[in-house]
């Protein structure tokens, strides 16, 4: 490779991983993205493979330690939500992101691997809902419930307890005769349509911005400082994901526990089928990409883990993600529907946001009519006009 070619692609590296942040601090901080999940993969993918040219050997990507700047390449692979107004508290077990694909062959190749691996034939895997929310970690230390964090950078977020309290489905406390010490149940936070709906009406009602979306409203509400004002948005809340256990090995699959949250009370993801073949998990993810819209919490992929908890041991992770998971992605469901006009909302701060009048149209299960345009920059940049 010549000098000219590299330096080319380092500047590219650079402008990629800069507007990385810029994405990542509208998602997770401000929960006003500029652009679909979609796009942010596949820039996600541009810079990631870039980065494996530029460093083929992970030199600067596979850290064991627990120095800080393993602390700040797990920050950059999966976001930080966390903000200085909120107190912040370590994981017990760092929070990840996880791999994801948008093509059937890719996932087949991830159980190629997984199978060279862990020198086996046959493996069983566990496949349920990727859910569109704002993850959370539980810890719950002798059955009492200690705290709610969010993700932040994956080893540290800022803790949300005050603001969860009033959900009816959480629970306080773990009733069983036999728990562990220390545990952390992991899931996402979300908003059911009607009431990102209710919520929209009172804004535009009342000359605030919209939320684009339930996560965002649901991301924006967490991070309130006032938990009598988060009170009045009725969040919702599904658990499906293990942290730290203490001891150990108190769950030998993720099957069993699938099965303790449900004797457990916790309010749990419908869809979970342990398969025995990628084969079978592949009917699985079609099966649930039919059934998804019929949930109440918004659902765009499919995640598929090894089921065993010493497999998941024995394949272990990199700085980025699971070896022992990957998440596929169904598609974006899209409309064409018309641009009847643009309108500026003036808020009660004076912020001005440009706003879509559409020609109704259902989409995901909601009557969509309106939409934010974000700010003037992405209306020219998009040369979005009446009448398209």
């Amino acid at each position: 490779m010549n000098s000219d070619s590299t330096s080319a692609k380092e500047k590219k590296f650079a402008a990629l991983k800069s507007s990385l942040h810029r994405h990542d601090e509208l998602y997770y901080r401000k929960a006003q993205p500029e652009i679909s999940d979609q796009e942010y993969d596949r820039l996600k993918r541009d810079f990631d493979q870039l980065q494996a040219e530029l460093d083929p050997l992970g030199l600067f990507t596979e850290k064991t330690d627990q120095s800080e700047e393993q602390f700040n390449e797990v920050s950059l692979e999966v976001g930080d939500d966390r903000l200085d107004s909120f107190q912040s508290h370590n994981h017990a077990e760092v929070m990840l992101s996880l791999d994801n694909t948008y093509d059937q062959s890719e996932f087949f190749d991830f159980d190629k691997r997984l199978k060279k691996i862990l020198d086996q034939d046959c493996l069983t895997y566990v496949v349920e809902p990727k859910i569109d929310g704002v993850a959370v970690s539980l810890s719950y230390e002798k059955g009492k419930l200690q705290r709610a964090v969010t993700r932040g950078n994956g080893v540290q977020g800022d803790i949300i307890t005050q603001n969860l309290l009033h959900l009816g489905e959480l629970p306080r406390e773990i009733i069983s005769e036999h728990i562990p010490d220390f545990i952390e149940i992991r899931g996402e936070i979300y908003m059911e349509h009607h009431e990102f709906l209710r919520i929209n009406q009172e804004r535009e009602e009342s000359g605030e911005p919209l939320y684009a979306n339930p996560r965002n409203l649901a991301a924006g509400t967490v991070k309130l400082l006032d938990p009598k004002e988060a009170k009045q948005r009725k969040l919702k809340i599904v658990l499906y994901g293990l942290g730290a256990c203490q001891p150990n090995d108190y769950f030998q699959t993720q099957t069993s526990f699938h099965e303790a949250l449900k004797e457990w009370c916790f309010p749990v993801v419908e869809f979970v089928k342990t398969v025995t073949s990628a084969e079978n998990a592949w009917s699985e993810i079609c099966q649930l990409d039919e059934l998804r819209h019929g949930y109440a919490y918004p659902t765009d992929g499919a995640v598929i883990k090894l089921d065993s908890r010493d497999s998941q041991e024995t394949a272990g992770r990199t700085a980025k993600a699971p070896r022992w998971a990957i998440a596929y992605k169904f598609e974006s469901e899209r409309q064409m529907t018309k641009l009847e006009d643009i309108i500026l909302q003036v808020g009660r701060t004076g912020a001005i946001t440009p706003v879509a009048c559409l020609q109704p149209v259902q989409l995901a299960g909601t009557l969509v009519s309106r939409a934010s345009l974000h700010n003037a920059d992405e209306i020219q940049r998009k040369d979005i006009r009446i009448g398209d």
